[in-house]
């Protein structure tokens, strides 16, 4: 097989950066969609593409959700954005108090109203890792419900009083139309609503407790990125990509696969990529 030439230093490395202990959560979040990027690979969001392109802190550049933004390809160069708001934890609720819920349906519904949004293809929403499981579970539903439902009528007889939304699933529909109202005025319909919900994705990312399966199922794929005898450093190849997500957000940095390739082969010997790279583009 052939390999990326290319000197191996092996640089000492601090414990705590060793064990993970340094970098946060958006740190490791970015880091996810970096390592998915190397690998050509498919990453949590949108399903039927691989990732290309992954950029952060992009607000300057017009991206209102601007923590990451994930750029996916099929084979025949088809994009799709996936656009993320990184937090900790968060709750789901239209309370006055909960800022960050409303922070984020905001910038969720300035993307969705975007010139250039691919209905049908692109996504936008959270990346999480703390929140209530059967309030995640009903906004999932919700928007489930929206994606299958190929009308407004549709959509809307499903909380009908004789509709198969549970209430919960109500309760959480009538919080975000508030926020959604909130944010723009009075000036949206009931199809902007479901075509709203028919986009949003929460994504829910544990890498701090025992037992968490993100960080082992990624260091798997990335041993297989590493050369002959080298699979043993995925774990400081892990934390080289949490490094470039920290120094990265800091520059509003953009990362496509071969700079991404250029920037570790001084320090890693990588395989082969398994396709050719393919210039992205819009």
């Amino acid at each position: 097989m052939a390999h990326v030439q290319s000197k191996v230093v092996h640089l000492p490395q601090a414990p705590e950066l060793a064990g993970g202990a340094g970098f946060t959560f958006e740190d490791r979040v970015s880091a996810t969609y970096l390592a998915a990027l190397l690998q050509q690979g498919f990453a949590p969001g949108i399903a039927d593409r691989t990732v290309c392109r992954v950029a952060l802190q992009q607000r300057d550049a017009g991206e209102p959700l601007d923590d990451v933004i994930v750029d996916y390809q099929t084979d025949q160069g088809d994009i799709a954005r996936l656009s993320l708001q990184v937090k900790r934890s968060l709750t789901i609720s239209s309370a006055p108090k909960n800022t960050d819920f409303q922070d984020v349906i905001r910038d969720c519904w300035s993307t969705f109203k975007k010139a250039d949004f691919r209905k049908g293809t692109d996504r936008y929403g959270s990346a999480v890792g703390g929140v209530a499981t059967d309030k995640v579970r009903n906004l999932r539903t919700l928007c489930e419900l929206a994606r299958a439902s190929t009308t407004l009528a549709e959509f809307e007889a499903r909380f009908a009083p004789d509709g198969n939304a549970s209430a919960a699933v109500r309760e959480i529909k009538a919080a975000i139309a508030s926020l959604i109202k909130k944010a723009a005025g009075s000036v949206y319909s009931g199809q902007d609503l479901k075509d709203f919900l028919a986009h949003f994705v929460m994504i829910e990312f544990d890498f701090l407790h025992e037992g968490q399966t993100y960080l082992s199922a990624t260091l798997n794929g990335l041993r297989g990125c590493l050369a002959t005898g080298e699979a043993a450093h995925a774990t400081a190849l892990w934390d080289r990509f949490c490094t470039l997500a920290r120094e990265g957000a800091g520059r509003s940095a953009v990362f496509d696969r071969p700079g991404l390739v250029r920037s570790l082969s001084a320090t890693f010997r990588l395989v082969a990529a398994p396709r050719s790279d393919r210039t992205w583009s819009a």
